[in-house]
């Protein structure tokens, strides 16, 4: 009997681990439904055609998955009962910096191929 109930409880416990959530995959169920994101299962069809460059609303829906995806973290460390207030600000600050930075290598990429962009069409020789 004691091994059964051992078993059942290896069992359960077990189920219960393999049951918890991921950390990062919050937003990836959304995604998929609002059509959003994830270009993997919707396919993008364009990207072989422009070099890696792509359009503002592409840039536009990198930056919002970005700032979607940090908005939570940040959230999460702000609800962590176990932190210390200092230990919270510090991860704050970093995930907002680590944010940015982000953003800003979005933004720089798409600037680089506008403007390679343009300099390919002037500098052709005919």
């Amino acid at each position: 009997m004691k091994k059964v109930f051992a078993l059942v409880i290896a069992l359960g416990a077990m189920t219960a681990v393999f049951a918890q959530r991921g950390y990062d995959r919050r937003d990836e169920s959304r995604d998929v439904i609002l059509g959003q994101g994830n270009r993997n299962v919707y396919g993008n069809n364009n990207r072989g055609y422009n070099n890696g460059s792509y359009s503002k609303r592409e840039r536009d829906e990198q930056i919002q998955r970005i700032r979607r995806q940090y908005n939570w973290k940040i959230e999460s460390v702000q609800r962590d009962r176990y932190l210390r207030k200092a230990e919270k600000k510090r991860q704050v600050r970093f995930l907002e910096r680590e944010r940015d930075e982000k953003i800003r290598e979005v933004i720089d990429r798409y600037n680089y191929y506008k403007n390679n962009k343009n300099n390919n069409r002037t500098n052709r020789r005919y």
